[in-house]
């Protein structure tokens, strides 16, 4: 038993240790698809914000205006401002002939250009751009992308200073709290002035955790499952070894509770047959009663068997009849009343109830009281001394039996009416029993949507509170 206990224990630590490292991969997983989503979102709007600058200046260029500087109001002509054509031919062919990338080749043919020519772009964005038309080109840019977080954007110089923008009326906290993306999109030689385009995107990190929501509820409801499983296999454990526990108790009570009738009678029988005992009329009555109050005590202890049997049956019949719940309390009294008087022992009654009528099973109801009366006798340190009272209650009444026994401890309340479950007193029992009164009680009593409860402090007694429905017939 012991070494199956180590086992157990075993395997609910190896079983422990697994689910935890299961669920740190499990963050460990979510964090990483948190940190990829973020970076992929952070991909898709730079890009964005890209789109969304070359389109700004491609618009700027299309509908700025363009002028070349005069000189005494005559234009320059272009072979005075380029130079002879070999000039300009050479200077074409050093800048394609350079080892530098075709962005870099594009600038300084630009540079000539915007040099020799002196070309100024004008730009006036207020009439160039307008709010409508930029939010425009960020709605179909970010749809193009499948993006639908609400935004702000500006445009700047590079200093900062605004020139365009659809967040003059907002409260800047929002824009604190928002991730803004930027790009130059008037870098070039062409521009004097350079421009700068934000991109504010609101509630990033709720749409990030949102795209994966599915997945994660999923692993969620996964982990719960499991640990729920794992929980519940834990506890099935826990109460198989509990009753284990209390059946090698069960069984070892019931052995030693047999074995003693059983004996008994083996010596009397013995007595009786052996012809070298002589024996007379007194001694041979003797022998006869002992036999008979050992049979009836085997006779006791198989019926509190069979009658725990009631708790674990799908649908026990009850044989309901009216009766007089004072007339079976009183009944019940007188045949364990003998026992009480061994002990110098009282039985008080105290009955106020007006519904005393009731309809239930009444051999039932009489073995309640019986074992009722039966724990207060056996768990009496002194001569037990025990009333019954019945009360009213509303739709019914109520029987409760005070005794001055040595009491219950609070922590076993409730697991008193379990079936074979006796107050732990370790390997000696001083008190005869098998733990099935109680539940037999319990059972009952429930099978006829009663109610029972227990008041007990150790050392003070206890009272145990039955509660039935009266009978809808009247006590004539």
């Amino acid at each position: 038993m012991k070494k199956n206990s180590k086992y157990i224990q075993v395997i609910i630590f190896l079983s422990s240790f697994a689910l935890l490292g299961f669920l740190l991969v499990q963050l460990y997983w979510a964090k990483n698809t948190f940190n990829e989503k973020k970076n992929n979102f952070h991909t898709l709007f730079e890009i964005c914000v890209t789109e969304i600058g070359d389109e700004l200046r491609e618009k700027i260029l299309n509908e700025s205006n363009y002028s070349i500087p005069k000189i005494g109001g005559n234009i320059l002509p272009i072979q005075n401002r380029f130079g002879s054509k070999s000039e300009f031919s050479d200077t074409l062919k050093k800048i394609s002939s350079s080892k530098k990338s075709i962005s870099e080749k594009r600038k300084d043919l630009f540079r000539i250009i915007n040099k020799k020519l002196a070309l100024n772009i004008n730009i006036n964005l207020d009439k160039v751009l307008g709010e409508k038309e930029v939010i425009s080109l960020i709605e179909a840019s970010l749809e193009k992308h499948g993006i639908k977080n609400d935004f702000h954007y500006s445009i700047t110089d590079e200093n900062g200073l605004l020139f365009l923008s659809n967040f003059e009326n907002i409260d800047n906290s929002i824009l604190e709290r928002s991730t803004s993306y930027s790009v130059e999109f008037l870098n070039d030689d062409l521009f004097t002035e350079k421009r700068v385009f934000t991109l504010y995107i609101l509630k990033l990190r709720w749409s990030i955790a949102k795209s994966f929501t599915p997945v994660l509820i999923l692993s969620m409801v996964l982990i719960l499952i499991i640990l729920g499983t794992f929980i519940y296999s834990i506890r099935v454990i826990q109460n198989q070894k509990k009753n284990t526990r209390i059946k090698t108790d069960f069984i070892n009570n019931m052995t030693h509770e047999l074995k003693t009738p059983i004996a008994t009678i083996g010596l009397a029988c013995e007595a009786l047959t052996d012809k070298n005992i002589k024996l007379d009329n007194t001694s041979q009555n003797r022998f006869l009663k002992t036999i008979k109050s050992e049979n009836e005590r085997l006779g006791k202890l198989v019926e509190n068997v069979l009658e725990s049997s009631v708790s674990v049956k799908a649908s026990p019949e009850l044989k309901l009849e009216v009766f007089n719940i004072e007339e079976v309390i009183k009944k019940a009294i007188k045949s364990i009343q003998l026992s009480y008087n061994t002990r110098n022992g009282k039985i008080k009654i105290d009955f106020l109830a007006q519904n005393k009528i009731i309809e239930a099973d009444k051999l039932h109801i009489t073995n309640v009281i019986h074992n009722l009366l039966d724990n207060s006798l056996k768990y009496s340190s002194k001569s037990p001394l025990v009333t019954i009272s019945t009360r009213d209650v509303i739709g019914g009444l109520i029987i409760r039996i005070k005794d001055n026994g040595i009491g219950i401890a609070k922590d076993n309340h409730k697991r008193i009416f379990e079936k074979l479950f006796r107050v732990p007193t370790g390997d000696l029992h001083n008190v005869k029993g098998f733990g099935l009164g109680l539940s037999y009680v319990k059972s009952i009593i429930d099978l006829h949507n009663g109610k029972i409860m227990v008041e007990s402090k150790l050392g003070n007694g206890s009272t145990f509170t039955v509660n039935l429905k009266s009978s809808k017939i009247l006590e004539l």
